[in-house]
């Protein structure tokens, strides 16, 4: 049965669960939970209606990101303004959304297909917040619109969708 979440409640449970991320992959790394799946392979080069493969953001393809990013969203609940902070760490591109009321959540999942932009985060969330309680998985694809980004935010495998302009903060 899909359940419907509020767009607040959904991201308050990705900001405010860094720690259960952080578990998860160390679980998968001791073998207590199954790793997830090997992607398909990409259709061989130069055959047609190939799509190049996402690879992982280089620092040179992230310079124009680093910084921060605020993206206005309406959610069933009301609006509400994300955060979203592109930053190097150790040589490696990460990012970190946010929203005044909670703290930051980090994500290092993060590829780049032609122009369009890809972040993914899974967590699980219980809390009072809501009665919904289990894992919630978030892809964030940014694609290049003017000086801005088109925001798409899909939670759940299309269980809740949400977009929004994210426009560089100066």
């Amino acid at each position: 049965m899909l359940r419907r979440v509020p767009m607040s409640l959904v991201l308050a449970a990705f900001v405010t669960s860094s720690a259960a991320l952080a578990a998860r992959f160390d679980d998968q790394a001791q073998g207590t939970k199954p790793a997830p799946a090997a992607a398909p392979a990409a259709p061989a080069a130069g055959r047609a209606g190939a799509k190049p493969a996402p690879a992982p953001l280089t620092l040179a393809e992230a310079a124009p990101l680093m910084g921060t990013w605020q993206i206005p969203l309406e959610t069933p609940t009301g609006r509400l303004v994300a955060s979203l902070v592109f930053r190097n760490e150790g040589g490696k591109v990460v990012a970190g959304v946010s929203a005044p009321q909670f703290p930051e959540h980090k994500i290092t999942d993060i590829t780049k297909t032609g122009q369009v932009v890809t972040l993914k985060a899974s967590t699980n969330y219980s809390g009072p917040l809501t009665a919904f309680s289990g894992p919630v998985t978030m892809v964030m694809t940014l694609t290049p619109k003017g000086p801005d980004m088109a925001a798409w935010l899909d939670f759940n495998n299309s269980g809740f969708q949400i977009g929004g302009t994210a426009k560089k903060k100066v």
